[in-house]
């Protein structure tokens, strides 16, 4: 069988456009809710993602000499899109009660914290290696902590 020139273009461009864009995205943003089985399940899935990550990280070598994995990037990146999203349903459910539930209230504070913590290593390094894998396993250690801690409060 031959194809022609044209019709093998357009098979190309057909997997270009509606397989390829999609290759990449295996894992997609959590979506916040109110409901809290849905929080701590996401917090309890970013401690457990964390833990794999901060063994990941300081096994890397400290030189320059390969780039970081991208899948390990990547990894960082969900875990902070699923603290992210937890702290955002933490924040509805509190919009919704009437009365501030003041251990929400406590587990939120500690949540946001680790926020802020665990978006450093779900960036793309800018600074040296050695610098990089440091300042992550820092920064998700203590994010563990803050998270840990926020487990234990929550009703």
């Amino acid at each position: 069988m031959k194809y022609s020139f044209r019709t093998i273009i357009v098979a190309f461009t057909l997997f270009a456009v509606l397989v390829a864009p999609n290759l990449g995205n295996s894992q997609e943003d959590p979506l916040p809710s109110k409901d809290p089985a849905v929080f701590k399940a996401q917090l309890l899935q970013f401690v457990q993602l964390t833990r794999k990550n901060l063994r990941e990280i300081q096994a890397l070598p400290v030189d320059d000499s390969s780039p970081i994995d991208q899948s390990l990037i990547n990894s960082a990146h969900y875990a902070y899109a699923l603290i992210r999203s937890a702290l955002h349903g933490m924040d509805l459910a509190l919009e919704q009660q009437t009365y501030k539930d003041p251990t929400l209230i406590l587990a939120k504070k500690r949540v946001e914290q680790a926020w802020n913590l665990a978006r450093f290593p779900a960036q793309s390094p800018s600074v040296s290696r050695a610098e990089w894998v440091s300042q992550s396993v820092q920064n998700l250690t203590q994010a563990l902590r803050l998270v840990q801690q926020a487990q234990a409060i929550l009703p």
